[in-house]
């Protein structure tokens, strides 16, 4: 199963890079000139994290392979694209100055759910930016930047299925969800443990299992559910939300003051881009084609 789950992986992620193809303390620009190598760089105080990343030419992001619409590696090029990413992108902007290649600056870091928080922890990635719920218990270990995504969990079965239409559907069946993601969590506590679990490394590799009938359901955030639904016709999404699902930046606490104010600048980046319409147009270009919509900012 594995060898399949991740020949089926590769090909879910080249389709969504062909599909993405074709969509159309300094205060941060993270809107990118048409051409922009000369421009200057912001200038930071010598103590700021931001300061130590410029003086370092990289920060390193991490985010998923295969989470698309979210963030996908294409394995021929090596790639990287999706909302997620567009997201780091404008961060690297707001950094190291507005250039037509941002990704000059960056260190992607491949990450699961289950290895977010120990990238951070290990100092192995400066951020993450990967459908990163935040809750009390990861804020006990890492620090979460402002809301920058929301959505909520809810199911994906196949299209000729009628006996799985609500969360306590679940009770008895096998439900695919990604280990070390709330997402397994909340079936979990929704059904009060009656569904029986199928953890794996993917999304695409739990569709995968539900293709193969190993899984009766699959279920996590709408949106990543409208991704993988467009990948197979034969599939629907099904039910309410049963959880509510905000996603933050994360970054490492900070030790003897060598982060201070670097969430602070994040969440100014943010309000940056959501005054000047960039993250409406990364919305409109990663999300839409999934979900049909389009938001202005993450509260809409």
């Amino acid at each position: 199963m594995r060898v399949l789950s991740r020949a089926f992986a590769l090909g879910l992620v080249l389709v969504f890079v062909a599909t993405a193809c074709t969509s159309g303390s300094a205060t941060p620009s993270p809107t990118a000139a048409a051409s922009s190598s000369a421009s200057t760089r912001p200038h930071f105080d010598l103590a700021t994290y931001e300061y130590s990343l410029q003086t370092k030419g990289k920060i390193r992001i991490g985010t998923q392979e295969d989470n698309p619409p979210f963030s996908v590696k294409n394995p021929a090029t090596g790639k990287w694209d999706g909302f997620d990413v567009a997201y780091g992108r404008e961060i690297a902007k707001a950094i190291f100055g507005d250039t037509d290649d941002p990704d000059k600056y960056i260190e992607y870091v491949a990450v699961t759910s289950a290895t977010r928080i120990p990238s951070l922890t290990d100092n192995k990635a400066d951020v993450i930016i990967k459908t990163f719920t935040i809750n009390d218990d990861r804020k006990k270990q890492i620090d979460f930047t402002d809301v920058y995504f929301k959505t909520g969990q809810r199911i994906l079965v196949k299209k000729d299925n009628t006996t799985i239409n609500e969360v306590a559907d679940l009770a008895g069946k096998t439900v695919c969800a990604q280990r070390g993601s709330t997402s397994e969590q909340n079936i979990s506590a929704a059904t009060s443990s009656a569904a029986r679990l199928l953890l794996l490394d993917s999304y695409p590799a739990c569709l995968l299992a539900l293709q193969q009938g190993q899984a009766d359901a699959v279920s996590t955030d709408e949106t990543i559910l409208f991704g993988l639904a467009k990948q197979d016709a034969n599939t629907k999404l099904v039910g309410k939300y049963f959880s509510t699902e905000l996603y933050g930046i994360g970054v490492k606490k900070s030790v003897g003051g060598d982060r201070t104010g670097f969430v602070d600048f994040l969440n100014r980046t943010q309000v940056a881009m959501i005054t000047n319409g960039t993250w409406a147009k990364i919305y409109e270009q990663y999300i839409s084609p999934v979900s049909f919509d389009k938001k202005r900012t993450p509260d809409d």
